[in-house]
């Protein structure tokens, strides 16, 4: 194939996916949780300038690093503040990693597959899902594809010069990675690592050399030395959030049990790959006709040794997948970086596989199709997640207050994100009002109310200590609308009122106990 039909093909798939991934990106609000708080951390870190420290409700928030805020802050500053400019940096990474999917099966393998392992990469359940929710994932793949792509081009370089020049592009583009999810890229990189160890004496050049290491420290590790220097204690924070919170420890509670691999992973990567899934098993079942589990692995160990280019998307594979499954924090997400190499290897399963172009053709279209479908139906499909229809129901009684108060322990994100007004935070679960002891958050909110000024607040319903609360405090609420769990209250003065300093601790917990000289530690 010709170059320049070649860039024809490749301009043609970039097109298409980007097309697919923008389809009815505005028709869907934000879904907190993880959504509206990527966002709400962009629009803040934009209307501030603080780009360097991402801020959340204009307080440091130091848990990821910033490169994922930029590009969303980059779309919102293009865009608006909507969900286009939210989601539009989600939609060109995903495009760009079917790019680059296509790629590298067009280098690792001697028929010209680039075509097809992009659009089976695009017309995967989990990837094209996944382009169109606003995490770090989907960019943190792309960073991914792109270093593994880098670093197979430096293995098939046929001098040590350019070899070189592959592996320094790969080190910035790890960088990249680590700028985006931290050391979320090793579980990748590790599987680069051992191919390397397999094939080393093939190696031109050593992929981990001076300059390569240097460039990595440079572009990945350069924010976290300013911010640790800034802030002492990101360092700790840092770490118990990237590193031992997740690897080793069940401290944010995300399918900790041993197990929960098969019931989340396995299904995730069947039913994830629809409609290629279906393919592997008519292969396997042509290719493979030995009974035994034994003669079954030879078979494979055979396969590997002979096929360098499937070593490579073995190793691509697995070693992601046993590292996901054995850390001891699991989210369905978490093994996204694992689709590009089985994308790639399906294409290559159907290649041999489908006596004709026309049904690969007819297959990926219809697939797009069904995609495309399911993507607007559930944009229609109302959620409680769904911050902008919570803003909705809220608009007409918040729009002249000035702020919005909640006692929930939960951030309102969205909320902050469509309004565009700030949320102040009040304790839910320990109010003091000693001298020893004063909260001054509740001190200035009671001050104020108590001058007559009407406060709104937003209230989880399904946490009646939260109402309780109020009542114990001498306040007056009026349910003003609701959505779903989340009530809209308008708070004000019942006319009678505690001695400020006069009130200690109350604790939902111990709610039969006086107010006045019972202090509750455990809260504390």
């Amino acid at each position: 194939m010709k170059l320049s039909s070649r860039f024809q093909v490749f301009f043609f798939v970039f097109i298409v996916a980007l097309l697919s991934s923008l389809c009815f990106q505005g028709s869907r609000g934000l879904y907190d949780r993880d959504e509206t708080r990527y966002s709400e951390c962009a629009r803040e870190m934009l209307i501030t300038g603080s780009w360097l420290v991402p801020l959340r409700d204009f307080k440091p928030h130091l848990t990821k690093p910033p490169l994922t805020y930029w590009a969303i802050a980059a779309g919102l500053k293009a865009f608006g503040i909507n969900e286009w400019g939210a989601r539009i940096p989600n939609a060109l990474a995903f495009s760009v990693t079917v790019l680059l999917v296509g790629l590298i099966g067009d280098k690792l393998s001697e028929q010209r597959l680039s075509p097809w392992t992009s659009l089976v990469y695009l017309t995967s359940m989990v990837p094209f899902a996944a382009s169109n929710i606003v995490t770090t994932d989907t960019i943190l793949v792309m960073w991914e594809v792109a270093s593994m792509w880098a670093f197979i081009n430096g293995f098939y370089a046929r001098k040590k010069k350019r070899a070189h020049l592959w592996f320094a592009i790969m080190s910035f583009l790890w960088g990249m990675g680590f700028l985006t999810k931290g050391p979320a890229i090793f579980p990748v990189a590790a599987g680069a690592g051992i191919f390397w160890f397999c094939k080393r004496k093939r190696f031109q050049a050593c992929p981990v050399s001076l300059p390569v290491i240097f460039i990595f420290l440079v572009t990945g590790l350069s924010w976290y030395l300013i911010v640790v220097n800034m802030y002492p204690w990101a360092k700790n924070l840092i770490i118990k959030e990237q590193v031992t919170g997740r690897l080793f420890s069940n401290m944010f509670h995300r399918n900790s049990a041993w197990y929960a691999p098969f019931y989340m992973y396995l299904p995730m990567i069947v039913l994830g790959s629809l409609p290629w899934c279906l393919s592997w098993a008519t292969f396997f079942n042509r290719s493979v006709h030995i009974k035994t589990m034994h003669g079954t692995l030879c078979k494979i160990k055979e396969a590997l040794s002979k096929d360098t280019g499937l070593l490579f998307l073995f190793l691509w594979w697995s070693v992601p997948l046993i590292i996901f499954s054995a850390a001891s924090s699991r989210l369905p997400l978490y093994i996204l970086p694992v689709f590009p190499p089985m994308a790639i290897a399906t294409a290559r399963i159907l290649y041999k596989k489908t006596s004709t172009v026309f049904a690969l053709r007819r297959k990926v279209f219809t697939t797009l199709v069904c995609f495309l479908v399911l993507k607007g139906i559930s944009a229609m499909v109302p959620a409680p997640q769904n911050a902008r229809a919570m803003y909705g129901a809220f608009s007409p009684y918040i729009k002249n207050s000035d702020d919005i108060d909640t006692i929930s322990r939960q951030f309102l994100d969205g909320l902050a994100f469509y309004s565009g007004k700030p949320i102040e935070y009040l304790p839910d679960r320990l109010v003091t009002f000693s001298p020893r002891f004063a909260d001054a958050s509740w001190n200035q909110e009671l001050k104020e109310i108590r001058k007559g000024k009407k406060e709104i607040f937003v209230l989880d319903l399904s946490k009646k200590t939260q109402v309780e609360l109020m009542k114990k405090l001498g306040l007056k609420t009026e349910l003003l609308t609701r959505f779903y769990a989340y009530g809209l209250f308008k708070v004000s003065s019942k006319g009678t009122w505690y001695d400020l300093p006069s009130l200690a601790y109350w604790c939902p917990k111990k709610t039969g106990q006086d107010r006045e000289t019972t202090f509750c530690h455990s809260c504390t």
